[in-house]
């Protein structure tokens, strides 16, 4: 089977080191790279060239879509993410970069 993935370098990267702030959820945007392991996000923007990011989108990293970090690897390793929809993928450092997530609530308990 021939997996026609595309180059995951950096050509095309836009680094989003730097928080924003995302008119339209009302809170603090920033980098997947910065989210901590346990935190559920919902992605922003994929900030990657339109072949790229349709892919992760198809992957389940695109606009609107939720993402729990499972755990981050030690020296700038690789982020651990499960998918809304349940997949799992490892994503490098600098690509999470290019990746602007916002961080969910947490359920509201009902008591």
């Amino acid at each position: 089977m021939d997996l026609n993935i595309p180059n995951l370098g950096s050509a095309g990267v836009t680094d989003m080191a730097t928080p924003a702030h995302d008119a339209r959820a009302g809170v603090a945007a920033g980098p997947l790279a910065n989210a901590s392991a346990g935190e559920r996000v919902v992605v922003i923007e994929v900030g990657l060239e339109a072949d790229l990011a349709g892919w992760l989108g198809a992957m389940g990293l695109g606009s609107g879509q939720t993402l729990t970090v499972i755990r981050r690897a030690a020296f700038g390793g690789p982020l651990h993410v499960r998918t809304g929809s349940g997949g799992e993928l490892a994503i490098n450092a600098g690509l999470a970069r290019s990746i602007l997530v916002a961080p969910l609530a947490a359920p509201r308990r009902i008591t």
